[in-house]
């Protein structure tokens, strides 16, 4: 005889909703228990936790294995997108939410998120908004949800969405589209929205979904790569076919993530002036206007200085 799980009949249809938060992990131990622990105190609870060891070297093992009804899933080092894959592949519920090790879930974003798709069960996705925190999760600032009228053109112009655990997925849709991938390096989260947002409604709930903890110093390159990155997102929307308003969107978009991560390298060179030369060359290598963008910023900053 065969068992049926409860995810298992929810993905049949047989039953209500069920939800698995999964956990991809690479030698963040530290983190990981304060993440699971979030969980585990949720108003409604998940169905299931999965944590993904992506080929850590930490004791990210022991720290999940430590708490009881966790599935622990151990995989040769191959990126975040694989790991999400990995525990993807796993899921026997209909959604599916995953969490950074290094953030945290407020107590009610499954029941917050849940209750989108209980008015809107055609939708791909739910998300809401996150608190940012410093690595000792004192409180830094509030991000409410944004919502667009068109969603799709939204994204095209701007990833809105801001942080990718506070987001509940639709595991059959989320599959319907390959799930996350593997050769982006970086925007793996943004790419999903699009595709879904292109093809589904999507909403948000107004609450605080979690905690978004920002912390370690990025590569002087980060802030060109994920630019570059999230160009070649927008430009394979682009080669997909777009109404004139998608396009101009899409347009503007590749714009505003040049100018916008420029001014993160701006930001980047004033905090650490000896990296200067690194990062104004990738500064040049992303943006034609970076030179004319980091003399305005010095203008600007030396007025504010003689005021």
């Amino acid at each position: 005889m065969s068992h049926t799980t409860r995810g298992d009949a929810a993905m049949a249809g047989e039953a209500g909703p069920t939800v698995t938060v999964a956990i991809a992990c690479y030698n963040q131990a530290h983190f990981l228990g304060d993440a699971i622990s979030s969980i585990l105190v949720q108003q409604r609870l998940p169905d299931a936790i999965i944590v993904v060891d992506d080929g850590s070297t930490d004791d990210t093992k022991a720290v999940a294995s430590a708490h009881a009804g966790v599935a622990c899933l151990h995989q040769r080092n191959a990126g975040l997108s694989a790991a999400r894959n990995t525990a993807l592949a796993a899921a026997r519920t209909s959604h599916i939410l995953f969490l950074d090790a290094d953030d945290r879930l407020w107590p009610g974003a499954l029941a917050h998120a849940l209750g989108c798709f209980a008015v809107m069960p055609d939708i791909a996705f739910a998300y809401g908004g996150y608190r940012n925190v410093a690595v000792d999760l004192a409180p830094i600032a509030l991000c409410p949800p944004v919502s667009k009228p068109d969603a799709f053109i939204g994204l095209l112009h701007d990833n809105f969405i801001g942080m990718h655990g506070t987001v509940l997925y639709d595991v059959a849709k989320l599959r319907g589209i390959g799930g996350f991938d593997k050769s982006l390096r970086s925007c793996e989260d943004y790419d999903v929205y699009l595709k879904l947002a292109r093809d589904y409604p999507i909403t948000c709930y107004p609450e605080i979904g979690a905690d978004y903890r920002r912390h370690g110093a990025s590569m002087s390159a980060s802030a060109a790569r994920m630019s570059r990155i999230a160009r070649q997102v927008l430009e394979r929307q682009i080669d997909r076919g777009l109404t004139a308003e998608q396009l101009l969107a899409a347009r503007a978009g590749i714009a505003f993530n040049r100018r916008h991560y420029s001014y993160q390298l701006i930001g980047m060179i004033r905090r650490q002036p000896i990296a200067f030369p690194q990062l104004v060359w990738a500064g040049l290598q992303h943006d034609r206007r970076f030179a004319f963008r980091l003399i305005g910023a010095a203008l600007s900053a030396l007025r504010r200085k003689a005021r």
